[in-house]
């Protein structure tokens, strides 16, 4: 017997009643909601695949939410109806056996074939996360890396990402028997209303959660959209179907509304995966647990009907069967195929559809059902927990960093000197690899949580995306110096000008926005700074240039030609709100970046002794803009290509000492710390100092 989890099925089994007014019948096996796991596997499979369509299919995972709670509560529902406590070694026991066996070979083959395509800086980067999927905890690693589930993108993504998911269900079959029969314990002393208390009481719990999921996705999306708390309440609504029997018991009159009820509930469920509603992921949550629950009790009640018989189909359940297998492979089908190379969503999706639920099967008929339905086994029920729980550590502290770190620190490629005396060094490339700057950020929070630096001298407030982000260091040590007050509106991802968003999934869209009118509206005009400084991405970089989405919610680019009217009339618009009398603005230009796919830091972590890479000559159309639009003093561009390449247009990846970038787009904050000086001469030269 399995465990119902993210893909997962149990195949036929007895589910019983826990209502003492309820018949002693039990719930047979339901080939529908197979059916409803497959709609749900392949939804994930197309965003992950960025399907433009498909941009909440994230969605899939909160369906599984759903089915897990209210298959895994039948389940110990069964055990405290028959004999009013939970049989422990028995469900934990069959819990291994039905999620470890896949999970690991899909985590060891992953990390095998991740180190032949990944440079050791990758290698570096993912083992964290294959850390934690085998340790139970990766939802949380991520939240903890700040990792935007949403804005990454296929290239360069931890293989592992998709297992924060698998943790949050496995922490709740941790948790869940022995707070259920708890609450069981609890509520037996209401006599014949213990199972409307014991209700109640999941009812609460599970209210609580999406209310705090809702508050905490104001100010930190990852932490509500990873935390098992603030997803507890779809496994919980699950349950609470479980223990609502009557659901379930209706009368014949109900069964024709229900096939229609469920027909409608299923075609919205996948309409709020499609980008046609514009929805925040916590909220989008929300409305695909309620139709989930509507659809498993609508199809439930529903004798035949549309949804029931397409949902039923064997192609269909069958692929419902094998998509807990499905979901483990087609995150690294996605990562390994896009290594280095840039694959258009349609051919991506086929190809991911095809690889993951190829291996899916495989791995379902030779490991997974032999493993699930060995009677041996059944009979060592502690052994198999000891071995399941060994072998997730041992993988995850030894084997995983016998397979991704096998490199030494050192580097080869030479530095080269300026004749800069700072006294920082840094020629560790997994250091530089994490070498980020804290970011404050005061979204809805009193502004003076924005500051970086505290002085009584001029105010100087540093606007943008990670761009802006990379330069915090160089102008913490400038205001230092100069004893200014600096503080930040920055959020990685969100272009400094109003208005202006990249085209990708809609929460980055959200959040953008919401920070953008905070700038605005509030940041700028309460803090009143002397100097503001802008930073940006290479938006319109001939090598590598973005998406927005225009004014009419369409995508812009570089094949349109509104492409650079509309990023000139963004920044245009901008300035004039940010004008005022006696504000300096300097706008930094976009420094070089290396040409697709060369990343210097892997170069460097490869032993490679040479890993310089040449500039692009000329400056874009949208930085001539800005160069025409400067009216210095009032307005000025800084052009810092020979701060970052004083070799220009060649570029090193070590200047000084110190590894200059710790990715293709930014510099380590040890770098730009030391460029402090020269930064600070460059803006007296321009007269925005002095």
């Amino acid at each position: 017997m399995a465990t119902p989890t993210i893909g997962a099925t149990d195949g036929p089994r007895r589910e019983i009643s826990p209502d003492a007014r309820s018949h002693e019948s039990a719930f047979k096996y339901r080939p529908e909601l197979d059916g409803l796991r497959a709609v749900a596997v392949y939804l994930v499979v197309a965003f992950h695949s960025r399907l433009g369509w498909f941009r909440g299919g994230f969605i899939g995972v909160d369906v599984f939410y759903v089915l897990s709670g209210f298959l895994v509560t039948s389940i110990l529902l069964g055990d405290l109806r028959t004999t009013g406590s939970i049989n422990w070694p028995r469900f934990y026991a069959r819990r291994v056996r039905r999620l470890l066996p896949a999970a690991l070979l899909a985590l060891l083959v992953t990390a095998i074939a991740y180190s032949v395509v990944a440079s050791p800086a990758e290698m570096q980067d993912a083992l964290g996360g294959f850390r934690a999927a085998f340790l139970y905890v990766a939802n949380w690693f991520f939240i903890r890396q700040s990792t935007d589930y949403f804005a990454a993108g296929a290239v360069g993504s931890n293989p592992v990402l998709h297992f924060w998911s698998l943790a949050v269900e496995e922490q709740f079959y941790i948790f869940w028997p022995a707070l259920l029969g708890g609450l069981y314990f609890v509520a037996k002393r209401a006599g014949r209303q213990r199972w409307v208390v014991l209700r109640g009481f999941v009812l609460a719990f599970g209210i609580v959660s999406a209310i705090e999921a809702l508050y905490i996705a104001r100010t930190n999306l990852d932490r509500a959209y990873y935390g098992t708390d603030t997803r507890a309440y779809q496994l919980l609504a699950g349950a609470f179907l479980a223990l609502t029997p009557q659901l379930f018991n209706a009368s014949e009159r109900v069964r024709r509304p229900a096939r229609v009820c469920a027909a409608l509930a299923l075609v919205a469920l996948v309409f709020t995966g499609t980008a046609a509603l514009d929805l925040g992921p916590i909220s989008r949550g929300v409305v695909a647990a309620v139709l989930t629950a509507v659809v498993i009790v609508a199809l439930g009640e529903a004798d035949g009907g549309a949804a029931r018989g397409f949902l039923s189909w064997r192609p269909l359940t069958y692929l419902g069967r094998v998509s807990y297998g499905t979901y483990l492979w087609h995150w690294p089908v996605v990562v390994l195929v896009t290594h280095d190379r840039d694959i258009d969503p349609v051919p991506l999706f086929i190809l991911a559809t095809l690889g993951a639920t190829g291996l899916a099967m495989l791995s379902f008929h030779l490991l997974e059902r032999p493993v699930r339905t060995s009677r041996p086994l059944d009979r060592v029920k502690l052994p198999v927990i000891a071995v399941g729980l060994v072998s997730s550590a041992l993988m995850g502290l030894l084997v995983m960093p016998a397979i991704l770190d096998r490199t030494s620190s050192s580097v080869a490629a030479q530095s080269i000197s300026t004749g800069t005396k700072t006294g920082l060094r840094l020629l560790d490339w997994r250091t530089a690899r994490a070498d980020v700057p804290k970011l404050p950020d005061c979204l809805h929070a009193p502004i003076d949580r924005c500051a970086a630096v505290r002085g009584g001298g001029r105010r100087v407030l540093l606007v943008g995306d990670s761009i802006a982000r990379m330069w915090l260091p160089t102008f913490t040590e400038i205001a230092k110096r100069e004893s200014f007050q600096l503080s930040v509106a920055i959020y990685p991802g969100c272009p400094w000008q109003r208005g202006l968003q990249y085209a990708g999934a809609a929460v980055v869209t959200r959040q953008c926005d919401a920070h953008q009118k905070d700038w605005y509206d509030r940041v700028v005009p309460q803090y009143a700074p002397d100097i503001v400084v802008l930073a940006q991405a290479p938006y319109d970089d001939p090598i590598r240039s973005n998406r927005f989405l225009g004014p009419d919610g369409r995508v812009v680019d570089a094949r349109s030609e509104q492409f650079e009217p509309f990023l000139q009339a963004r920044s245009a618009d901008s300035l004039r709100a940010l004008m005022t009398a006696g504000r300096r603005i300097v706008i930094i230009e976009p420094t070089p970046r290396p040409p697709d796919p060369f990343d210097p830091l892997s170069c460097i972590s490869e032993g490679r002794s040479r890993c310089t890479y040449q500039a692009s000559r000329g400056p874009t159309p949208l930085e001539q803009f800005f160069r025409q639009s400067a009216s210095p003093p009032q307005i000025v561009t800084l052009d810092l290509d020979r701060v970052v390449c004083p070799r220009l247009p060649t570029c090193d990846p070590i200047v000084d000492d110190i590894i200059v970038k710790r990715d293709v787009n930014h510099l380590t904050a040890t770098f730009a710390r030391s460029r402090a000086a020269e930064v600070d001469n460059l803006l007296r030269r321009t007269h925005v100092l002095g």
